[in-house]
C-alpha cells in the first residue's frame, strides 16, 4: 500500500511551492512523525513529517515546484527492489564526491534557487561558495528557477488572471506633515473597507467572498524578495500600537523569522514606496484579494491657504489597483475618496 505525503499548504492550495531539503534518501526507511523533508512557498518554510511508518519513494526533485495540497513523494510499506539494491550497495571510497565547502547561507540560498554546487569553486577563503557565487550562478543559468521561479509565476498569474484597473488620488495633509504614514494608512483602509465590502476578502475562481472585518496585508521589501504579513483587525488598534506592529513584522521579515501563521487571513494589502521616492505607481493585486492599494512619497509643495497666501503643503499620491471584473471603477474611486478623507481627518 502506498500513502501520499502532501505538500503542506502554507500560503494558499494549489498555489506552489519548493522542496528545499529532503532528510530521507529514495527508498529509505522513515517512521511515523519523522523529519523527512523542507519546504517554502514564497518566504515561508515549513517542515514536512512521516505520515506512516515504511520506506519513502517516488520523491520530487529539490526545488521542482509543487502545487500545495499534491504529493511531494509516497510512502509505501515494502521498499521497491531497486531501492533495496541502492540502499545495500557498497560504495567504493573512490567514488565519493568531495564535500561542498559553502556557507550554510550559501547552501540555503542554492536550495531556494535551484542552483546546484557540485564542482563549483567558490570565491571565499580556501574557495567556499558564499551567497555572492550562488547570486551569480543563478543570473549565469538565465530565467528563473527554485524559489524565485514560485514567486515569478505567482506575479504573472495575478496579471494574468485579473482585469486590473490603477486610480490615483493625491491627499493634502495641508501644512502639518504626519507620522507613522503607512500605519496611518493601513487604519484608515481598514476602517474605510467596513463600507466597502465588494474591496474587502478574497475570489475563489469568479466568487468573491467578502470578509466580516479587514486583515491588512502589508508588503515588505527584505534582501530576497517582498514579503506582506498580515495585520489582524487595523481598524481596532491605535496608529501607534499599528506602527509597533508593522515594525515587528519588517524586523522578522528581515531576520526571516515569520511563519505561516503571519500570512493568513488578508483581506486587503497596503505597499509603500515613499521611502524610495515613488510617487504612483500601479502595484500588483495580491491574490486571492482583489484590491491593493499603494503609498507615494511624502512631497512638500506651494499651496494656496484660505485666504490666498502661499503655504507649504504636505502631500502623497495613493495608487489604488483593483481587479475590474469584481469591482466597477464608481465604488474604487469611492473608497479612495474616503481613505483621503480619513487620512486628513486623522492627522489633524
Amino acid at each position: 500500500m502506498a500513502v501520499d505525503v502532501l505538500m503542506p499548504v502554507i500560503t494558499e492550495a494549489g498555489e506552489e511551492a519548493v522542496i528545499t531539503a529532503w532528510f530521507v534518501d529514495e527508498g529509505q526507511a522513515c517512521s511515523s512523525g519523522q523529519l523527512i523533508a523542507e519546504v517554502q512557498a514564497e518566504k515561508v518554510a515549513s517542515e514536512v513529517l512521516a505520515i506512516a511508518d515504511g520506506y519513502v519513494v517516488n520523491r520530487v526533485a529539490i526545488g521542482d515546484p509543487v502545487p500545495q495540497d499534491h504529493a511531494i513523494c509516497q510512502i509505501v510499506d515494502t521498499v521497491p527492489v531497486a531501492s533495496t539494491a541502492a540502499v545495500a550497495a557498497p560504495v567504493e571510497s573512490s567514488n565519493l564526491a568531495p564535500p561542498i565547502k559553502a556557507s550554510p547561507a550559501a547552501k540555503r540560498l542554492a536550495r531556494e534557487l535551484g542552483v546546484e554546487l557540485d564542482g563549483v569553486a567558490g570565491s571565499g577563503p580556501e574557495g567556499r561558495i558564499t551567497e555572492g557565487d550562488v547570486q551569480g550562478l543563478a543570473v549565469g543559468a538565465g530565467g528563473f528557477s527554485g524559489l524565485r521561479a514560485v514567486i515569478a509565476r505567482n506575479m504573472r498569474r495575478s496579471h494574468t488572471s485579473t482585469a486590473p484597473v490603477t486610480l490615483f488620488t493625491t491627499v493634502d495633509f495641508g501644512t502639518l506633515a504626519p507620522r507613522s504614514i503607512t500605519a496611518r494608512v493601513v487604519k484608515a483602509a481598514a476602517s474605510v473597507l467596513a463600507d466597502h465590502p465588494q474591496l474587502n476578502g478574497t475570489r475563489n475562481g469568479d466568487a468573491f467572498t467578502s470578509a466580516d472585518r479587514a486583515n491588512v496585508a502589508v508588503a515588505i521589501q527584505t534582501d530576497e524578495g517582498l514579503v506582506a504579513p498580515v495585520v489582524a483587525d487595523p481598524a481596532a488598534q491605535s496608529i501607534e500600537a499599528l506602527a509597533e506592529t508593522i515594525r515587528g513584522l519588517a524586523d522578522r521579515a528581515v531576520s526571516k523569522t515569520l511563519d505561516a501563521a503571519d500570512y493568513e487571513g488578508g483581506t486587503f494589502t497596503v505597499t509603500n514606496l515613499g521611502s524610495y521616492g515613488v510617487d504612483g505607481f500601479t502595484p500588483v493585486i495580491n491574490l486571492p484579494q482583489v484590491a491593493i492599494l499603494g503609498v507615494g512619497a511624502m512631497r512638500t509643495v506651494p499651496a494656496f491657504d484660505a485666504g490666498g497666501g502661499v503655504v507649504a503643503s504636505h502631500q502623497m499620491v495613493l495608487s489604488l489597483t483593483f481587479d475590474h471584473a469584481f469591482v466597477d471603477g464608481a465604488p474604487a474611486a469611492a473608497f479612495l475618496r474616503d481613505v483621503a478623507r480619513v487620512l486628513v481627518g486623522s492627522s489633524r
